[in-house]
């Protein structure tokens, strides 16, 4: 029998708390206090530490050791830097992978080794002309109607960033939001399709899961809100694999389009619901969608 493996993460239950009093305080002296720790990595450690957030027993992973990490890659990593992130971090199982205190503590832990240069790398959000300290300082110097909401979303970027925030984004976030773990997920996924058989190549698949970040976060959802028709792996990666196959195939199509990922999965589920995909094999299920994808694009062009 293989021996479990546990893996350090913070506290659930008292991190859980932290984030709900956070969320519940908009624009409030405890979000402030909070964005102020947020300026720098020492401050923000003792914040967390400050108030009762600990870490449980278990392995640390072992440090990030690719690409060194700036702002902005940390706020987007390249390609390059999640699969080097993954590779170092593979033999951590999902039922670990999907826990925001995970996530949270592996942030820390590289705030802590100066990985993560300064704790207002979490805030950094939208373009690439304001820093994470910028928009620190810009909400906490707000006055007005606007101060609270500033504060508030400065907040929530931070604690996706660290963890992923299930209480406001749904159980999706902790695959979507954190660097890390979004990281992870992504480049588990790439890692699982090219192990196959007669697959696309591994840049067709990241035109895929690396489109953009609603594109990501459509997958996601479509992965795990949709259990009954999405919820067997040769079914997930058929699909991918078929929609990276259409990219190669069709460039400038449609189908790279959010909104249009939506219609793919809505008709590959009305496909479903007469067929027990369960069934079918990889190619198979392969085939369907190859058929489904080529036909939406004809529609969307005409």
């Amino acid at each position: 029998m293989t021996e479990l493996v546990e893996y350090a993460e913070l506290d659930e239950g008292a991190y859980s708390a932290l984030q709900r009093r956070l969320l519940h305080d908009k624009g409030g002296p405890f979000q402030r206090e909070f964005l102020g720790a947020a300026r720098g990595s020492s401050g923000f450690l003792a914040f967390i530490a400050r108030n009762e957030v600990e870490a449980t027993g278990g392995n640390e992973v072992a440090l990030f050791d690719g690409v060194p990490l700036t702002e902005q890659s940390f706020k987007d990593l390249t390609d390059d830097q999640e699969r080097a992130a993954y590779e170092r971090w593979s033999d951590i199982p999902p039922r670990v992978a999907c826990r925001t205190s995970f996530w949270a503590q592996v942030t820390l832990q590289h705030l802590r080794s100066g990985a993560i240069d300064a704790a207002y790398w979490l805030a950094a959000n939208g373009g690439k002309n304001e820093s994470g300290e910028e928009r620190i300082d810009r909400a906490l110097a707000e006055k007005g109607d606007r101060a609270s909401k500033l504060v508030d979303e400065c907040v929530r970027t931070v604690l996706r960033r660290m963890s992923g925030l299930p209480f406001a984004r749904g159980n999706r976030s902790v695959f979507v939001n954190p660097s890390f773990g979004r990281a992870w997920w992504r480049e588990r996924l790439v890692a699982r399709i090219s192990a196959r058989d007669d697959v696309e190549c591994r840049i067709s698949l990241l035109d895929v899961v690396r489109c953009n970040q609603q594109y990501w976060e459509d997958i996601v959802t479509m992965i795990v809100s949709r259990g009954s028709v999405f919820g067997s792996v040769d079914v997930q990666d058929a699909f991918v694999n078929s929609m990276a196959k259409h990219f190669r195939a069709q460039p400038s199509t449609p189908l790279k389009h959010a909104s249009k990922l939506k219609d793919a999965t809505r008709r590959f589920s009305n496909i479903a619901a007469s067929l027990e995909l369960g069934v079918l094999d990889f190619r198979e299920v392969g085939e369907i969608a190859d058929r489904l994808l080529v036909a939406l694009h004809q529609q969307m062009t005409r």
